[in-house]
């Protein structure tokens, strides 16, 4: 049986931890390991931190159903 609930969408994002201004964003590099890793890097061009997240492409949007 099909079923419609109103949702509302979320953007969750990655606050880079070394500056604080920039976000971390996918590198367009996937390292095929199982679950597959994707490096990422700061936005900021003055900082360049980089990280490395398993099975997450920063950002995305989530929903949550609105009661």
């Amino acid at each position: 049986m099909e079923e419609r609930k109103e949702v509302k969408t979320i953007k969750v994002d990655f606050l880079c931890p070394k500056c604080g201004k920039g976000y971390l964003r996918p590198t367009r590099m996937v390292l095929t390991t199982d679950p597959p890793l994707f490096p990422h890097i700061c936005n900021n061009p003055e900082c360049g931190y980089g990280e490395t997240f398993r099975n997450i492409k920063y950002p995305y949007v989530e929903y949550e159903a609105i009661s």
